[in-house]
């Protein structure tokens, strides 16, 4: 259960990811052994279509995409504070990232968000492990049983005990609070990452952790002017 002083020593975040290359063209132009990985991937998933496979799945597979963003909300000074990171080297981006999670588990606070556990989370763990640095604590799953772990998965809050799948957009719905992909969606990054459209992405990403913030409020009923303030 989330309590009222819980929720500032909650980091809310979010990703957005993309392939590395715009097209599997390009793909195998750039690193042919990898786009000989990559049919190997689409055949085991059974889509025989590696062009429109790569359009459509890359974006889910850290080994062949890129973190585009991260946006995360953090209580600071009193007030919550919503920001991103990104750049074109992914290597400073995760970085970044990487120094974001560790002055997190030094403060003491639960990386929260929405299935963050099945996606957002694994991504940035093997993306930190790529640039050679150590995982952060707070985030990190070696040797640990899931009851150690502070992560806090909004999605298994929203699910409770249910088999049965939902999206964030319908959790949100069913609150009552308007969807943040009233511009893109998910399926939408990679093809914008590879435009050039970095500011729409991380528009969308900031939409995101503020929407998230809002289902937390809404939920437990957690009202505090410096938040409302932050994500309206």
């Amino acid at each position: 259960m989330i309590s009222k002083g819980k929720l500032e020593s909650m980091l809310f975040f979010d990703i957005e990811t993309s392939g590395k290359y715009a097209n599997y063209s390009e793909f195998q132009r750039a690193d042919p052994a990898g786009a000989e990985i990559w049919k190997k991937k689409m055949n085991r998933l059974k889509i025989e279509d590696y062009a429109k496979g790569y359009e459509t799945q890359v974006a889910l597979f850290p080994e062949f995409g890129r973190i585009v963003c991260l946006s995360y909300g953090i209580w600071k000074n009193g007030e919550m504070n919503i920001n991103t990171i990104s750049n074109d080297d992914e290597e400073v981006t995760m970085k970044l990232i990487a120094g974001l999670f560790q002055k997190a588990a030094a403060n003491g606070l639960s990386p929260t968000g929405w299935n963050i556990k099945n996606f957002d989370i694994p991504w940035v763990i093997r993306k930190i492990m790529n640039t050679g640095l150590p995982v952060p604590s707070c985030i990190s799953t070696y040797d640990k049983k899931p009851w150690e772990t502070s992560v806090i998965d909004l999605k298994e809050i929203w699910k409770s005990f249910s088999s049965l799948d939902v999206t964030f957009e319908e959790a949100l719905y069913s609150m009552g609070i308007p969807t943040p992909k009233d511009d893109i969606d998910g399926s939408q990054v990679h093809e914008n990452y590879h435009l050039g459209n970095i500011e729409r992405i991380k528009t969308y990403c900031e939409k995101d952790v503020k929407t998230m913030i809002q289902l937390v409020e809404k939920i437990y009923e957690i009202h505090h002017p410096s938040i409302s303030a932050a994500i309206r």
